[in-house]
């Protein structure tokens, strides 16, 4: 089983930079998914041939917008995958300790691909570094979160900086439950700052609100540090925080510059996740489609008009999430980002739905609650 133009498109530099020879390989790649998990899902190969949809119909970049897609519904509710179940190497589950589960599986090819572009969008942001780094971690401890995947991603991108000493800040508590263990967290940022080295803070961004609500006096952080935010703002909505308030009061509580202070948006349905540029746009890398789409015709909208948002990332065997049609809003930006990058970018403008999925950021704020 191989997928040469997959794999190709998993070694592209600069993937922020279009060029009609990386449009070429991302067409190709999805075609060569789409036919893979049509012969090897029951369930998307239903789909495909209800709509009278052929994987070999995919010949050019607005044929992607044509793939069937798959809701993350269904995904929170069935366990689909293309692949036998002895050949998965890592499997993550989406939310906490509450609420309908995505499992996510990946064997081990496609894990490496994912790594792989995961390393050179990294790169290209500036955000490697050989540097030995102290890690301040607002999230669920991994040893004891296991498989939440929002504990590994973070963890995962530990390996961009050697890691000097870390410290989690979400632990259980003799009880069982998850706990926040502010003073200790305040005591660990102030030992990481006498020390001299980078500091990199990641996680929850309404766990890091909610920590800076509790310092009682700015934390100057050592040059090189620099803080990555993921798992939504659930939390803090309450408070009308804007993420433009969110960078300020880093700024002013930590010392680092706006530029320093990074969102990234993912999910465990979606293989490939996505960082801020440092002029705070998501860009789509050119292994990566993202749709704005009418939430009642699920037709594709112009840039500027804010729908459900569906995703596309031909990097999964295991499972047939080549497309998935999220029940996050967003629209395609109408003007091209002031970075240079001249890729698409998206904002994200709210949820869908009356009943929301309690995954893990809603989890993070019942703990916050607690905690307060």
């Amino acid at each position: 089983m191989r997928f040469p133009y997959s794999e190709a498109l998993s070694r592209v530099h600069d993937p922020c930079r279009w060029t009609r020879a990386k449009v070429a390989l991302m067409v190709a790649a999805c075609r060569e998914f789409a036919a893979f998990h049509h012969r090897h899902s029951p369930e998307l190969r239903r789909i495909y041939d209800r709509r009278g949809f052929a994987p070999s119909s995919i010949r050019t970049e607005a044929d992607l917008g044509r793939i069937p897609m798959l809701g993350v519904s269904a995904m929170k509710s069935f366990l689909l995958t293309s692949l036998p179940h002895d050949r998965a190497c890592l499997k993550l589950t989406s939310s906490g300790t509450r609420g309908q589960k995505t499992q996510i599986w990946f064997d081990r090819p496609s894990l490496d691909r994912v790594q792989r572009f995961l390393e050179t969008l990294w790169t290209q942001e500036g955000l490697v570094s050989d540097q030995p780094t102290n890690y301040l971690m607002f999230v669920y401890d991994p040893k004891e979160a296991k498989d939440l995947g929002i504990a590994f991603s973070d963890t995962n991108q530990q390996r961009f900086a050697p890691v000097n000493r870390r410290f989690y800040a979400i632990r259980k508590a003799a009880s069982g439950g998850w706990e926040f263990r502010k003073e200790a967290t305040l005591a660990c940022l102030k030992d990481f700052a006498a020390e001299g080295k980078p500091v990199r803070l990641f996680g929850i961004p309404s766990f890091m609100f909610e920590f800076m609500d509790f310092m009682k006096e700015p934390v100057r952080l050592p040059r090189g540090s620099w803080m990555m935010t993921g798992g939504g703002w659930k939390a803090a909505e309450d408070k009308k925080v804007t993420k433009g308030e969110f960078r300020a009061k880093v700024s002013r509580l930590l010392g680092l510059p706006p530029e320093r202070v990074r969102d990234g948006y993912g999910m465990a349905e979606h293989s490939s996740p996505y960082c801020e540029c440092r002029r705070h746009r998501f860009h789509v890398p050119v292994y990566n489609r993202v749709y704005a789409r009418d939430p009642v015709t699920l037709e594709t909208l112009p840039p500027g008009e804010p729908g459900l948002l569906e995703l596309v990332s031909p990097f999964n065997a295991m499972m047939p999430n080549l497309a998935i049609l999220t029940t996050d809003f967003g629209l395609i930006d109408p003007d091209p980002c002031p970075c240079g990058d001249a890729s698409p970018t998206f904002t994200l403008t709210g949820r869908a739905g009356l009943v929301k999925h309690k995954g893990c950021a809603i989890t993070a704020g019942e703990i916050v609650r607690r905690a307060s």
